[in-house]
């Protein structure tokens, strides 16, 4: 696989075409490499409205803190190979742009050349006209903590795991989507992990995300003659007082007909009961 970057911009205006470079992502075999300018974010606040620079960088965090993920995973090269771990390629990058709902202005993707700085800092410096900003990432690792909770458990021959599905796979999604954990046993069973520490935009992108995969499973389910299905929420502890943890509340109260919200520690009950029980992969189905 040959090395690329691509640049990331925001827009300048609603209903304009011009837009300005906020951020680098550079993708290797060895690593993925996320930067961008909380400066110029800012600067987008001022000239376009603070709510878009906002959402643009919990996007651009949520990228970030995914290319840790990989990274954490690429450097484990005893247990993963590198062409079943990395999401980041083309294909992924066209999700991107459905997902941030064009709020991220993705460039093209160019390869790395001879002309080129050798390392990812340089080449920052270099179409930034800027050192790089020391970002933190978000300390969330809530989804990483599942995701290896779930593969540590056993039921990988009884359940998909972070299973990415699609609108040819399954008629209503917008877009290719991935869900925590899916199986079924008559009917289906899905579990979506969600941080309720994220911001409130991020949140509920997520939270509008799983229910339209629901809409979609229920429709399916239909077609195949299989009961409704029973869909569930894995949570992190949002913080006291937090617009967050009203979120959560509202949730509770109007949603419970639609699926459960159950907190993270309940994956223990979940696995054991895919493990016990006559469980079968939903992409059997597929």
């Amino acid at each position: 696989m040959k090395s690329f970057f691509i640049p990331t911009y925001l827009k300048l205006g609603k209903l304009s075409e011009e837009k300005l470079l906020v951020g680098l992502i550079a993708v290797t075999p060895q690593s993925v490499q996320v930067k961008y300018s909380t400066k110029r974010i800012q600067l987008c606040a001022q000239v376009v409205s603070p709510e878009y620079a906002m959402l643009a960088k919990e996007i651009l965090e949520q990228i970030q803190n995914k290319a840790s993920e990989v990274n954490a995973l690429l450097g484990k090269s005893d247990e993963i190979h590198f062409e079943n771990a990395h999401v980041f390629n083309a294909d992924y990058f066209e999700y991107l742009k459905n997902y941030s709902q064009n709020t991220i202005v993705f460039g093209n993707v160019e390869v790395f050349g001879a002309n080129q700085p050798s390392s990812f800092l340089s080449l920052y410096e270099n179409l930034m006209n800027e050192k790089p900003e020391l970002v933190k990432a978000i300390k969330s690792n809530f989804h990483t903590k599942i995701k290896s909770n779930l593969k540590a458990s056993g039921i990988e021959d009884k359940a998909d795991i972070e299973f990415k599905i699609g609108p040819d796979q399954l008629a209503g999604l917008y877009n290719d989507m991935t869900v925590s954990l899916i199986t079924k046993n008559g009917s289906i069973f899905a579990v979506e992990a969600i941080d309720f520490n994220n911001g409130i935009p991020a949140l509920t992108n997520s939270l509008n995300a799983f229910e339209v995969l629901i809409g979609s499973l229920n429709q399916f389910s239909k077609e195949h003659k299989l009961k409704m299905g029973n869909y569930n929420i894995l949570n992190s502890i949002p913080k006291s007082g937090s617009e967050q943890e009203k979120l959560l509340n509202h949730i509770f109260k109007f949603k419970k007909d639609l699926y459960k919200v159950m907190p993270e520690e309940s994956i223990e009950e979940i696995t054991h009961k895919i493990k016990s029980g006559n469980y079968q992969k939903f992409s059997s189905l597929l």
